[in-house]
């Protein structure tokens, strides 16, 4: 019989977990009925939308896949570190 410890249940190699890169939206993010996903306006909906879903807020922050998904922005960078404490 072999006993093992909860560590090895780790599903990563090594325990070090893998670092997702994030980014902010700079504007709201919506999706209309077609399916289509537009920036929105200074406004709101993007310019010729009636109505639309929120998919993400301004400020929030959505990973590279996400926003790959979306088909929005650039690559994400990591968010910078707040050196100033």
């Amino acid at each position: 019989m072999a006993l093992m410890s909860h560590s090895s249940y780790a599903s990563n190699s090594g325990g070090v977990e893998a670092r997702k890169e994030t980014m902010k939206l700079k504007k709201d993010i919506y999706m209309n009925d077609k399916g289509e996903i537009k920036e929105g306006s200074a406004k709101g909906l993007p310019t010729g939308w009636a109505k639309g879903k929120v998919l993400g807020r301004k400020g929030q922050e959505i990973t590279d896949a996400q926003a790959k998904e979306w088909k929005i922005g650039v690559k994400a960078k990591a968010p910078k570190e707040n050196k100033s404490k």
